[in-house]
Formats: structure tokens, C-alpha cells, sequence
């Protein structure tokens, strides 16, 4: 299935498959054409006044007409697209003029208070148009394909007529003919196999494991092209699952073979993204659809148990893979995903479905959409194809709200209750004035990024016939990312401790002395960063106010519309936020530097959780995780002596299968030793596959900034 290539060279020769020269001679326009040409095509169709749905659907269909392809004679996919989608400077002129467009609706909004595409407030929110973190209707990418969601367009035009049903029409004619193209490069290329799989797909849905997984590719190519980024690629082995089962029992496929397959298929995300991405997510295993949920049967399965080989013995960063965990989830599975975080091939987080099932419930999911749950992104639940979640709407900071607190001279408390309550206030006053004004940027969604490939997937959108930027998702969702729990926790119990009960200060000397970053206290800094309670160790004096925090937050997030017909939804979480937000936030009251990073997820201040993973994990079960539909997780490192033989593997699962029993939503972990990540740091070369879990995905070591190395060597040391 490699073509006749050994697994070692296959793999060699795809680390440089994309590499510009591969592109230099091939069939197509160079970039720089190809820009000017959808840049002209937008140009004229704005001077007409057509319409930006059409116009959006046209640049697509440009782009696919002259965007460099290649072929190779060792690769069973033909998926070698000239990459000009999602770089931090886009090549791909759609995604500039996106951008453009979105600059344009914030101005509109906000005139000279916008900042870029977004209204922010430094160190405290940003509210902005998400529209990074989508999943098609993978269902129905492969049960109809091409043909059937084409036929589905035409229908839509015939019966009701929209810029929208034309839109749809004009990308899924261009995939067609895209996939022509590419047949025909193939046969003049020597790849017969390749054309003649193409040529099928263009008039009929796959039939087999090989030409469904073509299409998921093409299809990922196409929508990142049109201006989406895919943050899922499915419930894998459910949506494979006939596929893989047919082809062996039909003999197209051995054991052996569809092994080589999936090296082929899952080899390819890392080259593609140079592990810059974050990673691109798979989901695994869960309840199958069932009327029942009590008698629904876990999907994990010999597909899931290859997948996961493969996953292993490539040991990369990118793929990232999630488990949905319930009660029937197979012991040998979770074992297995236990041995390679163990082996540091930690690219994975576990998902919880008893605590999704009632998260999704409490929000106003159906039933009967539950067995579609899948994380987007890194670990925001969603609906497949019924759910646009819109999941980074908002990045709220908890920590950054203390400046605000200490800045008002007139507020003189007597007790911590009257800190705690202005605390509340204040995050109540801003949390709706953020979601305000992200409601001002979500109307001008449809003007700013039409998305016709994407909505052409999803059953609401063609039934309603309305644009998933129209609102047509059965569910429509926006989130609100709350950041620095850890932080704003331990402040408060800081304030209690030093303020209050040991009268260490006053309010407002501690105001002046944050001001100054601690200068000249350092005895009073390591009070509050030292001794007074922190979240993370099952101590209440911490605990407590974190908990009412989230159920305020959650509270007044999940009852506050948004503007396309929906809800706002709050998450606990802050993937690399907490270095970014830590750049931008003061000093805090927990003995926090101005600059440094506020605290990650779910987790404690690092270095902070004296109590080990016991009183994390206390910490952690107090929070309801039902009010985060945004998603929330726990990060949980480890070290390598703890983790050693067949307890090292059962403890991890046990922590993963106790902190779901308490109420846990998503959980993730590293197994690292601080004298490894200080050898990597003297000596990069020879760590080069040292990889952790930074947030939501994994980065090698050797790339993280020196300041996020000692995070984590801190944390290292605390298990140690």
C-alpha cells in the first residue's frame, strides 16, 4: 500500500513532500498569480454587486482551477495541494480578503476602539468572530459523496433559489471538477491507481477505506482553502469502521496492508503542518447511536486499535488523537493510550460522556445527538454536523480583573466579603460588556465569511437553506474562554489571608504595592506565593472561591444570547492563554510577577500543588464541569518513576477513570523528568522527539520559548 517503498523510506520521502521545490514545476499557477487573480475576481464581482456568498464560492473555484498539484509515485493519496491556507502571513488571497473584511466590521463596530479584527481590553477579554473551529458533517461527506451533496445543491437551487443554494452548488461542482483534475494529472503522471480512484469519486460516494480517507483529505484541503479551519476529522474509527471491515473481508486489504494504509494517511498531518497548527484532531471510541444509552455499545473496535499502532510507532506531534470514555470503553484500549502517554507520545486527551451527556442535556442538546459528540479543536465539545460552536468567541481573563478591583480609592472594604462581592461584580460587568460587544461582530458574520463547502455538509443548513454564517446549524453556539482560575483563586485567598485575617496590609497598600510588581516586598511576595492557600490542593479557603467564580461565570455566560439565535457558552480553560494573558496582566495578590504566566486549564499555580495529584484532583471534582458546554480539562503531569511497569499504567488509568466517576469532563497529561528537559535544554540535537503537552496539543521541547521551559520544568520538579 506504500507503493512498494520500505516503512522507513516511505517515511522519509514524505517528510519532504511538500517542500517548495516539489511545487516549483508543478501543474498550476505560482502563488503570486494565483493571488492576483482571485484578487481581481473579488474586485470585479464587488464592482457588479454580486453576491459575497457567490463571490466567495467563485474564489474557491478559482483557487482550485489553478492551485499547484502534484503527484508522487510512492504515496496511495493524492493530496499534495500547495499549502497557502491557514500560515500566520496567508498566501491564499481568500483568507486575506476574510480578513480584510472582518478588519472592516470592527471598525464599523467600534471605529477607532477596534484593535485589528477584534474589541479587546488588554490583559482582560477580547471578543472577536470565531471562525477557526468548525467539523463538518463527516457522516455525510462519506455516505454521499461528492455526487450526492452536488445533487443535494442542485435540488436546493431548482426548489429554492438563494445566493447561498448557488453558492453550494458552485464549490461542490469545483470539488467535482478538482477531483478531475487530479485524475488527470495522475494518468499522465504513471498513477493509474490514483486516477482510477479519483475518476470514481467523482460519481460515486467510497466504497472503500482507501477512497474514503482520499476524500476526508481532499475534503480538509478544500474547506481550509475556503477560509475554515477543520478542527475535527470525525469520530475516526466509527466513520471507517464499514469501510475497513469490508475491505478485509473482500481481501482488498490485509492486516498488513491496511497497517501500511494508515502510516500513509497519518504520517502526512506533521508534514503538512510543521507543527504549527496545533495539532490536527481524531476522534476515537464512545456510545454508538442507540435509542437506549444504557444498552448502546462502545464503538472502539479493530480499526480504533490499529489506529492507535500507527499513532504510537509514529510518535509525532500532530496528529492529536481524543478518547470519548464510558463505562464499556475497553480495558486493553485505555491501557494502551496509558503506554504511550508512559513512552511521552502524549498528543491525546481523554473525554468524559457520562459528563458530557448531562453538560450537553443542561444546555439544550437533544438526546438523540449525543452519540455525534466529539471534542473540536482541543477539548470543546460539540455535535458533528449538527453544531457550529464558535468556540473561541471570547478569551476571557479571570486574573485580569484584579487591577480594576485595587484601582477604585474609594473602595475601602472591612471584610473579604466585600472584596469577594466587588470581585464578582466586576466579573459580571465586564463578562457582559465582552459578550456585547462579540454580539456586534457575530451580525456581520455572513458579510465577512460566507462558507458554502462547509454548510453544503450539513443537514439543517440545506433543509433551512441558509449559510452555517446565516445561522442555519440546528445548534448555534458561541464560547467564552475563561482563563486564569488558578490565579484569580489563589488571589482571593491571598487578599483573605494577608488583608483580613493576619493584617499583613491594608487593601489599598497591597493596590500600591501590586502597582510597583512587589518591588521592595519581597518577604510579603513569598507570603502570598508560599504559604497562603492555593487552588490545587483540596484546601476550601481556595477551593471555594474558584467554585463560586465558575457557577457565577457559567451561570450568567449560558443564559446571555448571542447574535444568531443561540447562547453564549462558558469554557474553563486557556490553552497557551496563560502566557499570552500573563503577558498583559499586572501583578496579582498571590505573589505573581507582572508578565508571568496566570495559571493554565484547570490546573494549579505551577509549582503551586504541594497536596501531588490527590488534592488536584479534589480541587478539580469541585467545580460542576456541566456548566463549561465550552469544555474544560485537567492537566496532570507525572513523573516517569511513577509510572513505571503495570501500576504505572493502571494508576493512569485509574486517575483518568476517577476524576470522570467525580464529575470530570476532559483530563490530558505528561509524564516528564526535570533532569531530562535540562539535558534538552544544554543540548537540543540529541532531544529532538522530546515532545510535551503544551495545552491542547503538543509542541517538541526543544521550540517552546526558555520562559515556557521552566514552566514546565517547575511542574516537573514538583513530581519529581
Amino acid at each position: 500500500m506504500m507503493m512498494d517503498v520500505k516503512r522507513e523510506d516511505f517515511l522519509k520521502k514524505m517528510d519532504h513532500c511538500y517542500d517548495p521545490e516539489v511545487f516549483a514545476a508543478a501543474e498550476g499557477l505560482p502563488p503570486e498569480e494565483l493571488r492576483q487573480k482571485i484578487r481581481d475576481l473579488y474586485t470585479e464581482n464587488e464592482r457588479q454587486g454580486v453576491p459575497f456568498a457567490v463571490t466567495r464560492a467563485r474564489m474557491v473555484e478559482c483557487f482550485l482551477q489553478n492551485v499547484r498539484i502534484a503527484v508522487n509515485d510512492f504515496d496511495p493519496f493524492a493530496s499534495l495541494v500547495e499549502r497557502q491556507t491557514l500560515s500566520p502571513s496567508p498566501a491564499n488571497e481568500i483568507i486575506v480578503i476574510q480578513n480584510e473584511r472582518k478588519k472592516a466590521s470592527a471598525r464599523a463596530a467600534f471605529g477607532d476602539r477596534a484593535s485589528g479584527m477584534e474589541a479587546a481590553v488588554k490583559g482582560l477579554y477580547r471578543s472577536r468572530l470565531d471562525l477557526s473551529h468548525t467539523s463538518p458533517d463527516w457522516d455525510n461527506l462519506l455516505n454521499l459523496g461528492i455526487p450526492g451533496l452536488l445533487a443535494r445543491a442542485e435540488t436546493l437551487c431548482r426548489e429554492k433559489p438563494s445566493p447561498f443554494a448557488e453558492s453550494v452548488r458552485i464549490v461542490y461542482t469545483a470539488f467535482r471538477d478538482f477531483l478531475l483534475r487530479f485524475a488527470d494529472l495522475s494518468g499522465r503522471s504513471g498513477r493509474a491507481d490514483l486516477k482510477e480512484m479519483l475518476t470514481f469519486l467523482t460519481d460515486h460516494a467510497p466504497e472503500t477505506l482507501r477512497q474514503a480517507l482520499e476524500l476526508g483529505l481532499l475534503y480538509r484541503e478544500i474547506q481550509e482553502i475556503e477560509g475554515e479551519w477543520v478542527r475535527s476529522m470525525g469520530i475516526f474509527d466509527r466513520m471507517y469502521r464499514r469501510f475497513y471491515e469490508a475491505d478485509l473481508a473482500s481481501g482488498r486489504l490485509t492486516a498488513e496492508s491496511a497497517e501500511e494504509l494508515l502510516t500513509a494517511y497519518f504520517s502526512r498531518f506533521l508534514v503538512q503542518s510543521q507543527g504549527k497548527d496545533n495539532g490536527t484532531p481524531f476522534c476515537f471510541g464512545g456510545l454508538l447511536p442507540s435509542d437506549d444509552p444504557e444498552t448502546a455499545e462502545d464503538g472502539c473496535c479493530g480499526l480504533t486499535r490499529l489506529a492507535w499502532k500507527v499513532f504510537r510507532d509514529l510518535g509525532r506531534i500532530d496528529p492529536k488523537f481524543s478518547l470519548r470514555v464510558n463505562a464499556k470503553t475497553p480495558d486493553d484500549v485505555l491501557a494502551f493510550a496509558a503506554e504511550c502517554i508512559r513512552e511521552g507520545k502524549s498528543s491525546m486527551v481523554f473525554a468524559c460522556e457520562e459528563t458530557a451527556r448531562k453538560m450537553f442535556l443542561r444546555h439544550g442538546k437533544e438526546p438523540r445527538d449525543l452519540a455525534n459528540f466529539l471534542p473540536v479543536g482541543c477539548y470543546e465539545p460539540a455535535i458533528m454536523g449538527k453544531e457550529l460552536s464558535c468556540t473561541m468567541t471570547i478569551l476571557f481573563n479571570f486574573a485580569g480583573l484584579f487591577p480594576e478591583l485595587f484601582s477604585d480609592p474609594g473602595f475601602t472594604p472591612k471584610t473579604f466579603d466585600e472584596v469577594f462581592h466587588k470581585f464578582l461584580e466586576l466579573m459580571e460587568c465586564r463578562l457582559a460588556e465582552s459578550m456585547e460587544k462579540a454580539n456586534l461582530l457575530e451580525k456581520d458574520w455572513n458579510r465577512v465569511s460566507p462558507a458554502p463547502l462547509l454548510s453544503g455538509t450539513m443537514d439543517e443548513c440545506m433543509v433551512r437553506g441558509l449559510d452555517v454564517s446565516q445561522y442555519g446549524t440546528k445548534y448555534v453556539t458561541s464560547g467564552v474562554m475563561c482563563a486564569g482560575i488558578g490565579t484569580a483563586a489563589d488571589s482571593l485567598a491571598a487578599i483573605r489571608e494577608l488583608v483580613f485575617e493576619e493584617k499583613r496590609v491594608s487593601f489599598a497598600e497591597l493596590g500600591r504595592i501590586l502597582a510597583s510588581n512587589w518591588e521592595g516586598q519581597e518577604p510579603l511576595r513569598l507570603l502570598a506565593a508560599k504559604r497562603a492557600p492555593k487552588w490545587g490542593n483540596g484546601i476550601d479557603s481556595a477551593d471555594s472561591p474558584a467554585k463560586i467564580i465558575a457557577e457565577r461565570a457559567g451561570d450568567q455566560i449560558m443564559h446571555t444570547p448571542n447574535a444568531k439565535g443561540g447562547f453564549y457558552q462558558m469554557g474553563l480553560w486557556s490553552i497557551d492563554w496563560s502566557y499570552i494573558f500573563g503577558r498583559e496582566t499586572g501583578a496579582t495578590p498571590d505573589g505573581r510577577h507582572s508578565g508571568d504566566p496566570i495559571s493554565r486549564n484547570v490546573l494549579s499555580t505551577s509549582g503551586c500543588d504541594a497536596e501531588g495529584i490527590a488534592g488536584l484532583l479534589d480541587s478539580a471534582s469541585a467545580l460542576d464541569h456541566t456548566l463549561f458546554a465550552d469544555g474544560s480539562v485537567l492537566d496532570v503531569m507525572l513523573s516517569p518513576r511513577s509510572v513505571a511497569g503495570d501500576a504505572g499504567i493502571n494508576l493512569i488509568v485509574r486517575l483518568i477513570r476517577t476524576f470522570f466517576e467525580r464529575g470530570g469532563l476532559f483530563i490530558q497529561f505528561n509524564v516528564l523528568s526535570p533532569a531530562v528537559l535540562r539535558a534538552a535544554q544544554k543540548d537540543p540535537e540529541q532531544y529532538r522527539n522530546l515532545q510535551i503537552r503544551l495545552c491542547g496539543w503538543n509542541v517538541r521541547f526543544i521550540d517552546l520559548p526558555p520562559h515556557v521551559q521552566e514552566t514546565f520544568i517547575t511542574e516537573a520538579e514538583s513530581r519529581s
